[in-house]
C-alpha cells in the first residue's frame, strides 16, 4: 500500500479516537442505515418495514405500511419508506412525459413525511432522487430555468436536505452527485468531501462515501493519486471487497498507461504491474489492456 497522506491519517485517527462514545456516530448510523428510533426503543413495525424494503419486497412493504399508518398516521418514517417503495417500482422514467402513477405516489408520500416532520432530510433526498432520474442526458438552458422542471425540483430538494442537516452524509453525497451531473464540479467536490467528513467516524457507512468521492476524483476531477487515497480508505473497512480492488486496479492501469504514453517507462511498469496483479477478474477489458501494455513496455525496455 502507498504511504497515506496526512489528511488520510487524520481521518483514521478520528475513527479510532471517537469509538462508541460519540453521539454523532450513533445519530448518523441510525439516520443513514434507516433505524427509525435511537437506543432500545426501536418500533418493531417500522423495523419490519425497513427489513422488507431492504430485501426488495416492495409490494409487501407497502401493505405493511398501509397497516401501520392506518393505526398511527403520524409515523414519518412509514411515509418515507412508502415513497422509496413507489420510486423503486416506478421503473425507467419517461423523461418527456408527466410523472407516472408510481412517481406521483412516491412524491405524495415524501411530501406527507415532510408535512409530519419538516426537518426530515431524507424525504427531501427522496424527492431529489425522484426528479434527478428525469433529467435529460444533455441539459439546455430552458431545462434549468423551468421552475416545475426536474432540474429545479431536484436541486431545490437536495439543497433543502443539506440545509436541514449539513452534516448528513447521504444528503451531501446525493447533492454532490447532482452537481457533478450538471457540470458544477467545484461545488460537487465540496459536497462529496462534506459527505466523507460526516461519515468518516461511522465504519458501517464510511466506505460508501470514500468510494463516491474516489470515483469523482478518478473521473471528472482526473486526480488519480487522490482517488487511490479514497479507495484505500474504503478498503481498510472492507478488505475483502473485490469491487474496491477492481476500481483501484483500474486507476493504477490508467496511471500506468499515461506514464507509458509519456515514455516514463519505470513509472509505467510499476503502475501497470500493480494493476495487473490487482485485477480480481483478469478477463475484463481493462485488465487485458493493462497486460498488453505491460508486455509492450517490457519489449521496449529489452531493446
Amino acid at each position: 500500500m502507498r504511504r497515506l497522506k496526512p489528511s488520510v491519517i487524520t481521518t483514521l485517527l478520528a475513527v479510532g479516537l471517537c469509538g462508541q462514545g460519540c453521539d454523532r456516530v450513533k445519530e448518523l448510523t441510525d439516520s443513514v442505515l434507516g433505524e427509525s428510533t435511537a437506543g432500545s426503543d426501536v418500533n418493531p413495525e417500522l423495523a419490519e418495514i425497513e427489513n422488507l424494503y431492504a430485501s426488495g419486497q416492495y409490494d409487501q412493504t407497502l401493505r405493511k405500511i398501509d397497516e401501520v399508518t392506518s393505526a398511527d398516521p403520524s409515523l414519518t418514517e412509514a411515509y418515507y419508506y412508502r415513497g422509496l417503495c413507489y420510486l423503486a417500482l416506478a421503473g425507467a422514467p419517461d423523461v418527456k412525459g408527466p410523472l407516472s402513477p408510481e412517481e406521483e405516489s412516491s412524491l405524495e408520500a415524501f411530501r406527507r413525511a415532510l408535512s409530519l416532520n419538516p426537518r426530515h432530510a431524507l424525504s427531501n433526498v427522496g424527492i431529489g432522487d425522484l426528479f434527478v432520474r428525469r433529467l435529460p442526458t444533455r441539459l439546455r438552458r430552458s431545462d434549468t430555468d423551468d421552475p416545475e422542471g426536474p432540474f429545479v425540483m431536484a436541486r431545490d430538494a437536495y439543497e433543502q436536505a443539506v440545509a436541514i442537516d449539513p452534516r448528513h452524509p447521504r444528503a451531501q453525497s446525493r447533492y454532490g452527485e447532482f452537481l457533478m451531473r450538471t457540470g458544477e464540479l467545484e461545488r460537487a467536490e465540496q459536497a462529496l468531501k462534506a459527505a466523507v467528513e460526516a461519515a468518516a467516524t461511522v465504519p458501517e457507512i464510511a466506505p460508501d462515501y470514500y468510494l463516491a468521492y474516489g470515483r469523482f476524483l478518478a473521473g471528472p476531477a482526473d486526480r488519480q493519486d487522490e482517488a487511490l487515497d479514497q479507495f484505500e480508505l474504503a478498503q481498510m473497512f472492507r478488505a475483502d471487497d473485490q469491487n474496491i480492488q477492481q476500481e483501484m486496479a483500474m486507476v493504477h492501469a490508467r496511471i500506468g498507461l499515461r506514464h507509458l504514453k509519456k515514455q516514463q517507462y519505470m513509472l509505467a511498469e510499476g503502475a501497470l504491474t500493480k494493476a495487473v496483479n490487482m485485477f480480481p477478474d483478469q478477463s475484463v477489458q481493462e485488465a487485458q489492456e493493462a497486460s498488453e501494455a505491460l508486455a509492450q513496455l517490457r519489449t521496449i525496455r529489452r531493446r
